[in-house]
This record gives C-alpha cells, sequence and structure tokens, in this order.
C-alpha cells in the first residue's frame, strides 16, 4: 500500500508542474520537441515511483524520421507512460474527454495536441478521428487503443475499426505494439501497485499503401495476430 501513496504523492507533484511547463512553452510556441521531452520524463517519473523496470523489443523496426499509428492491448493505467518512455516518437493519445476538462492537467493535455474523444457521440467521434488524421500530417505519432478500454483479464477485447479505418486515411504504417506486464503490475480493479517488469514489444509495420477501406478488417485481424503472438496468449485468462 505504501508503494501505491508513493505512486499517487509522485504523480501530483510531477503531474503539476510538468503540464504547467507544457501550458507556457505552448503558448511560447516553442519547439514541439521541448514538449515530448516534458512528457517523457513525466512517464518515467511514474515508472520509477511504481518500481517499474522497463524493457523495449523491436524498435529498430520503428524509422524515427517516419511517423505511425501504433495499436496497443490496454489492460493497465500504465500502459501510457511505458509507450511514452518505451518509443522516442512524438507520440499523441486519444483520450477520454473528460481528461480535458481536469484544470491544469487537461488544459495541457489540449495545449500539447492530444486529441479528445467521446465514444458515446458517434458525430464528435468521428471529428476526434478527423483531427488525429491532422496531427499525424503535423507531425505526430498517434497511439489508438482498439480494444477502446482497459481489459480486465488478459484476453483482448475485440478490436474497434477506427485506428485501421485513421491508418488508411492517414496513408502511414500501422505498427501493432504489445505492453506484456502492466496488467500484473495494476490491473483493473486493482488496489495495489505491484512492482515489476514491462516489455514493451514492436511489432512488424503493416502497409497501407494500395489498400482501401474494405480491408479494414483484415488489417485488424493482422495487428491482432502479431500482438497475440507478442504476448504469447492467445485468448487465456488469467
Amino acid at each position: 500500500m505504501l508503494r501505491t501513496i508513493w505512486v499517487a504523492l509522485v504523480a501530483i507533484f510531477v503531474t503539476v508542474p510538468v503540464a504547467s511547463s507544457v501550458i507556457v512553452i505552448s503558448l511560447l510556441k516553442s519547439n514541439a520537441a521541448v514538449l515530448d521531452w516534458l512528457i517523457r520524463v513525466w512517464a518515467r517519473a511514474l515508472l520509477a515511483a511504481a518500481g517499474i523496470e522497463l524493457r523495449v523489443e523491436g524498435l529498430e523496426r520503428v524509422d524515427p524520421k517516419q511517423r505511425y499509428v501504433l495499436v496497443a492491448n490496454h489492460s493497465s493505467y500504465f500502459d501510457i507512460p511505458c509507450v511514452f518512455a518505451a518509443i522516442p516518437q512524438p507520440i499523441r493519445f486519444m483520450a477520454k474527454v473528460s481528461l480535458f476538462k481536469i484544470p491544469i492537467f487537461g488544459w495541457s493535455l489540449a495545449r500539447a495536441g492530444f486529441i479528445p474523444i467521446d465514444r458515446k457521440n458517434r458525430r464528435t467521434a468521428v471529428k476526434s478521428f478527423e483531427l488525429a488524421a491532422e496531427r499525424i500530417r503535423r507531425g505526430n505519432t498517434v497511439v489508438v487503443f482498439p480494444e477502446e478500454g482497459r481489459s480486465a483479464t488478459r484476453e483482448m477485447r475485440e478490436f474497434q475499426r477506427g485506428a485501421f479505418l485513421l491508418a488508411l486515411k492517414s496513408e502511414v504504417e500501422m505498427v501493432p505494439v504489445a505492453i506484456d506486464g502492466t496488467f500484473d503490475v495494476f490491473r483493473v480493479g486493482a488496489k495495489r501497485i505491484t512492482p515489476g517488469t514491462v516489455t514493451i514489444k514492436v511489432g512488424e509495420p503493416i502497409t497501407t499503401a494500395g489498400r482501401s477501406v474494405r480491408e479494414k478488417e483484415k488489417m485488424a485481424e493482422q495487428a491482432r495476430g502479431q500482438i497475440e503472438t507478442m504476448l504469447g496468449v492467445f485468448g487465456t485468462s488469467p
């Protein structure tokens, strides 16, 4: 329990100054690289507080000069900081619209270019994916959790198709990412954080060149298949 309290304290005392700095720097129109550095500082501080040892496999598959749509499995609040810390790209996420209403933190999300989404409202959700495509055109890599929520078991939930339509519309490669270990650190419903090792595994890029929206189902199957193989789970429950 002490570990959990410590992480909560670190989250407060790191998030507030980092978020405030992001707001100020973005208003000054400073180099976006500074914002990315601050985000990684925030992520690494949380992982250190939680006692997470982060490992990365397959990072050579990501070209630092290219931008992507990353699709990943989702089972823990720690998935996001782990991806930030592991993959050196100007990453932005699609986040619940309610987070953007939080003073300072939410304001910093908006200023840094994160994408608010309300999945219960189809009209605004479509606009969010259009905004995500614009972010990619401006030089960001966008991460999407196609399960559209954290899985309560080791079995991945059904993949929704938005991420694959985004990749097709943006005409960038889609990269499957397996997040292995966060389920054991802090799963859905857990009361305590358990220190451990988390491995981020980067899969083979899936091309969108010459493909139509009719192939989104096939792309979803390809991405899910790679993630399941990298996790070695294949739909089993804990």
